[in-house]
């Protein structure tokens, strides 16, 4: 806008004071500190590579800017107010982070060029850089695409968060427990007959039944231990097996008195099912060759305990976690003389009815000759993967692609998208240069495959890039929970004896839609995914201001909270709405009004998302009317470039460029692509091969829950994630925004500078006894969703923080200041308390972090050191 007549005789009369002069030394004396040459270009340098600095150089030239007679003159240009009130709303945003401190960056030049050369630069120019600085303040309301509500499918807890030295049984069962609620079926109709009955075996398996009837006499099992004590009783097992199942490609054996290789867990195997032939380095069985998993009890009385259920489970989640490619794991259990049999897959456990061994003793030896015969795709194996003398390979495309012995990234669960991932390579290769990963999702949310090739489509960067994906088919049919459990009748899934930790009776726990929620009603206002600006105000949002305690946002759930409306972290957690109110409001209703003082800007910060809520007990899982359990679909995707996992890193600099590239590929992903990623974590970001000059050293992977800004509710009923990256808003259940996924890039960050970098270094990694009890993350993935959010805000302020990074690995140690630095960025302090909420303006902490990880890889210089 050009300088009007009136605004010219103002600047006439009030020439800039010779105080600018004072900010022209604090910035060279600051320039010549950072190592910046004396270029051009020497502002830009400064503000792109060290963020804390560069914010404080501006507030100081604002405060500066302030004490000059035209400022407290010249009229506003975009409100009832003076220059000097703008310079003072400009000061509170860029202080809280809510403006981009780059955007200064053209003031701040000719700041210096009117000190050194007055005649270069007009005094009249220089005020029109103050008021284009200034009109940033003005844009408030976020573009209309990016105003609506978020009503994010509910999270549940998966046993995935235990990994590594941590996997004590008291922690992966209490996780295992909660990851079950809802989901295990007992009693289902059909399913010894879908599963041991007209097959391929079933006759041979009558022969070998009718053999066995010369172990069979006065309606019981000769020589039964009575009682059925577990030494007996594996005696008399092994015994049958050789009399009655010799011959047979695979055996049963039982490992009760010794942990299986593998297991980091230590768990100890009642009863298991491997093949004759499998190769026992020093002589021990694996976890990697089970097949079938069994559960001796001596008391039939524990048929039904969650105890029995839980160690079962341990069982099959060692499998899944030995063999991640692993489509479903066949178990039974046997307490007393009372046989139960059991499948795990991807959304849950599910048994047939009990039988007792005497009194059907057809049917026990049909089930003990059955699992030896299955195929092995009969067995869950993923047949998809074939196996030659050369390795594994998959053939997609008319391509065939080697895949690595190794997954680079693999979750350890069972309910869960199982996701793993092995590098690949073309057959006449010797480079790594796909990714090829199976995975689980959800037969309701868009394929990850379409969002990479629509993200291709639109320009995105930094992220994996689309080759092919497919359904996988086994034995000529597209495999599915659904197809697993067809031709049986599932009825209620069984309420565990116990509430999993996490089902309090709270909304918070596991955010479940009832069957009238905004998924399943219709009549309701559409909602779309939010992705660039803070979440629509709730119709109840007060302005007071009121001060509350910390903890109090985190208690009190069965009533209504009125929550401060400037984002400090004092905010209630989440707002409990009629259905009629939910219509009442609309996504798309309100708006957020522009701001025109320092106070008015204040509760501007940030506003509460619209959520719907039912008080959770143990879930139903029928919360979507047509079906009783969640399909899942079974699918390859291979995308291209290969890499690293980020705990392969081969420097810290490496490490640092690839979290850096990651952020700006997640941030072209959102801008370019409209698209957010929702589930950062340490697996989901790779180390890239051999990247070309330009190219990123670190790549997001895995859009398995990613979504389309604008896209609805996907109708899944849940996503798990893992626990420990989950931001603070999204643990309390309010919708997600692309801030929530940059929280998660800072706690990979600091989880790898603690659980990592003590290799080629003296000092120790803490043994695997005492770690688990000092583990200062821990609180970041056990217990409830309210407690872990807790934790977190807690280990964020300033205070706690210093007792977070002094857990630095030796590697890592020159790392905290970057560690301050992004939550800094993050966190900000507002009256008090931290801010969790999410800028209208996104550069704010996309610009932070970047700058800031740039600032610490140029600090690396020649310390750094390249890992062996």
């Amino acid at each position: 806008m050009a300088t009007t007549s009136s605004e010219l005789d103002i600047i006439d009369s009030n020439p800039i004071k010779k105080t600018l002069g004072t900010f022209q030394r604090i910035f060279e004396s600051t320039r010549v500190d950072l190592g910046v040459a004396d270029s051009s270009d020497a502002v830009q340098v400064v503000f792109s590579t060290a963020a804390v600095v560069a914010k404080n150089l501006l507030l100081d030239l604002i405060l500066t800017l302030q004490n000059e007679p035209a400022a407290r003159i010249l009229p506003s240009r975009i409100a009832n107010r003076t220059l000097s009130g703008d310079l003072t709303i400009l000061y509170s945003r860029i202080d809280s982070h809510q403006l981009s401190v780059a955007l200064a960056v053209p003031l701040v030049e000719k700041v210096l060029n009117h000190e050194r050369a007055s005649t270069t630069s007009s005094e009249a120019e220089f005020w029109n850089s103050v008021f284009d600085l200034v009109s940033g303040i003005k844009k408030t309301t976020p573009p209309p695409a990016f105003e609506k509500a978020v009503f994010d499918t509910p999270l549940r807890s998966s046993s995935a968060s235990q990994s590594g030295i941590e996997q004590t049984h008291d922690e992966v069962d209490q996780r295992i427990l909660e990851e079950l609620t809802g989901r295990v079926y007992y009693d289902v109709e059909g399913f010894y007959e879908r599963y041991f009955e007209r097959k391929t075996w079933s006759n041979k398996a009558g022969d070998i039944c009718e053999k066995s009837m010369a172990q069979y006499a006065d309606g019981r099992w000769s020589r039964w231990p009575v009682p059925s004590r577990q030494v007996p009783f594996f005696e008399w097992l092994m015994k049958f097996q050789d009399t009655v199942l010799s011959g047979l490609r695979r055996r049963y054996y039982t490992s009760a008195n010794k942990v299986l290789r593998g297991s980091e867990a230590d768990r100890k195997l009642d009863i298991f099912l491997t093949p004759a032939d499998a190769a026992l380095p020093d002589g021990e069985h694996d976890w990697s060759n089970v097949l079938v998993i069994g559960e001796h009890k001596q008391n039939p009385d524990e048929d039904g305990s969650a105890k029995t259920l839980v160690q079962l489970a341990g069982y099959a989640r060692e499998v899944f976690g030995s063999q991640p490619e692993r489509r479903f794991v066949p178990g039974f259990t046997i307490c007393g003389s009372m046989m139960r049999l059991w499948i795990f897959d991807r959304s849950g456990p599910y048994n047939s009815e009990k039988f007792d061994i005497h009194k059907e003793p057809e049917r026990f030896v049909k089930v003990l000759a059955g699992y030896a015969m299955m195929s092995d795709a009969e067995l869950g194996l993923n047949t998809f993967i074939k196996r030659d003398g050369n390795g594994k390979y998959i053939v997609t495309r008319g391509v065939r692609i080697s895949l690595e012995d190794k997954p680079i990234a693999s979750t350890k669960a069972i309910v869960c998208r199982g996701t793993t991932c092995y590098r690949g390579r073309k057959s006449d290769s010797t480079e790594w240069e796909y990714v090829v990963k199976f995975a689980w999702p959800s037969d309701k949310r868009q394929r990850e495959g379409e969002l990479l090739k629509l993200a291709k489509e639109r320009g995105v960067t930094g992220i994996a890039v689309w080759f092919n994906h497919e359904q996988i088919t086994i034995d000529g049919d597209l495999d599915s929970i659904s197809h697993f459990r067809r031709d049986m009748k599932f009825g209620t899934p069984r309420k565990l004896s116990g509430k999993a930790s996490w089902v309090d009776g709270s909304p918070e726990s596991s955010r479940a839609y009832s069957k009238t929620s905004l998924r399943g009603r219709s009549g309701s206002g559409a909602t779309h995914l939010m992705g660039l600006g803070t979440g629509v105000s709730s119709a109840t949002t007060s302005s007071s201001g009121q001060k509350r305690k910390r903890d109090e946002r985190l208690d009190g759930y069965s009533r209504l909270k009125r929550s401060k409306s400037n984002g400090s972290h004092a905010s209630g957690t989440n707002v409990r709405i009629k259905e009629s109110e939910l219509d009442a409001i609309g996504a798309h209703s309100i708006q957020e009004t522009v701001v025109d003082s320092l106070a008015d800007c204040r509760n501007q910060w940030q506003r509460n998302n619209v959520d719907s809520i039912q008080q959770a007990g143990a879930d139903s899982l029928t919360d979507c009317e047509s079906v009783t359990y969640g399909n899942r679909v079974h699918y390859c995707l291979v995308t291209s470039p290969a890499g690293r996992p980020l705990h392969e890193y081969q420097s810290v600099r490496e490490l640092l460029e690839a979290l850096r590239d990651a952020i700006r590929g997640h941030r072209s992903l959102l801008e370019d692509g409209k698209i957010l990623h929702r589930d950062i974590s340490e697996n989901n970001i790779i180390i890239t091969e051999l990247p070309a000059k330009e190219a990123p050293k670190g790549r997001l992977i895995d859009l398995d829950l990613a979504k389309e800004l604008d896209s609805m509710p996907s109708g899944a009923r849940h996503r798990t994630g893992t626990m420990q990256f989950m931001a603070i808003e999204v643990l309390e259940g309010k919708g997600h925004t692309y801030r929530h996924d940059l929280e998660s890039f800072f706690y990979v960050f600091i989880w790898m500078c603690i659980r990592y970098g003590y290799e080629g270094t003296r000092r120790q990694k803490p043994s695997k006894v005492v770690r688990p009890k000092t583990n200062i993350l821990r609180g970041w993935y056990t217990g409830i969703y309210t407690e872990i959010a807790r934790n977190k805000v807690g280990d964020m302020g300033k205070n706690r923080f210093e007792n977070i990074i002094v857990e630095f690995a030796p590697k890592f140690e020159n790392l905290k200041p970057l560690a301050r630095e992004l939550r800094s960025t993050l966190f900000p302090i507002r009256d008090g308390d931290i801010f969790t909420g999410t800028f209208h303006d996104h550069d704010i902490m996309y610009d932070g972090m970047i700058m800031a990880f740039n600032a610490a890889i140029g600090r690396l210089g020649k310390e750094e050191q390249s890992i062996a």
